[in-house]
């Protein structure tokens, strides 16, 4: 089957990025640091290891397009098919030693706007996850789904909107709520790690704003295929970069935050 096939290209897609990121970490010096925008950073990791994704992904499919974080749109961009790819998910994490970061590698059929496949590796915890659509997600080959715990038992992931400080006592308010509401809020620092996790059910659920396509287009179909819910703020499937995820309990619990706070 096609879909399989595009499956396993995005597997062995984001395997090949995070050796490159395994080769390289704790390796970054000062000069190796470039600064994109306020308080967001790139290093020759992150452009190296999107470079061999897309010469792997383009080299199988050359009638594709492929978007990636740092060289946008390439390929045909004409094409029924658009790649999704963030090569280093966590790049401050990264550049500090903290062992929090993945890969993220997802196709996008261009006329429906879907996610059908999506692979998520987080590299120096060894797990790589998979999803295509209707055929449930993994995780180095066990099929995992959301949790079901009560919200007093819950813990959800989140993460600070540090490009837009114009959001933050907005968000803080969210924040504020949810830290009442559940067990613990937690903040690792990379959007696609934390929607494996929730897909694992080792987070319940997830919410953040502002995030890019990037950051959430596999993480979205490995929740969706786990069982759980995903959204915009809005309750609509769509990525536009604000993001609520997990189980239904947990999922409906976080709408409430926002709609509360952040709508």
């Amino acid at each position: 089957m096609v879909l399989d096939d595009f499956l396993l290209s995005a597997k062995e897609a984001a395997i090949i990025g995070g050796l490159i990121l395994k080769e390289n970490f704790k390796k970054i010096k000062l000069n190796d640091i470039e600064e994109k925008g306020r308080k967001d950073f790139v290093t020759y990791v992150d452009k190296l290891s999107e470079e061999r994704i897309r010469d792997f992904i383009l080299s199988k499919y050359k009638d594709h397009a492929f978007l990636g974080e740092e060289d946008g749109v390439v390929g045909n961009k004409d094409s029924e098919y658009l790649w999704i790819v963030d090569p280093l998910d966590g790049t401050k994490n990264y550049i500090n030693g903290f062992d929090i970061f993945a890969v993220s590698v997802a196709l996008q059929h261009r006329e429906t706007e879907e996610i059908v496949v999506g692979s998520v590796y987080i590299p120096m915890f060894d797990k790589l996850f998979w999803a295509s659509k209707g055929n449930g997600a993994y995780m180095n080959g066990k099929k995992i789904s959301v949790s079901n715990r009560n919200p007093e038992l819950a813990i959800v992931a989140t993460g600070f909107p540090f490009r837009n400080p114009e959001e933050i006592d907005r968000y803080l308010k969210a924040f504020r709520e949810a830290m009442i509401r559940f067990s613990a809020v937690r903040r690792p620092g990379a959007a696609a790690v934390d929607l494996a996790l929730t897909a694992e059910g080792v987070f319940d659920g997830f919410f953040e704003m502002k995030l890019s396509i990037w950051d959430i287009a596999a993480g979205s179909l490995l929740v969706k295929e786990a069982g759980g819910v995903y959204s915009n703020f809005e309750g609509k499937d769509i990525l536009d970069g604000n993001v609520i995820a997990g189980g239904q309990t947990i999922y409906n619990e976080l709408y409430e935050i926002v709609k509360k706070t952040l709508l």
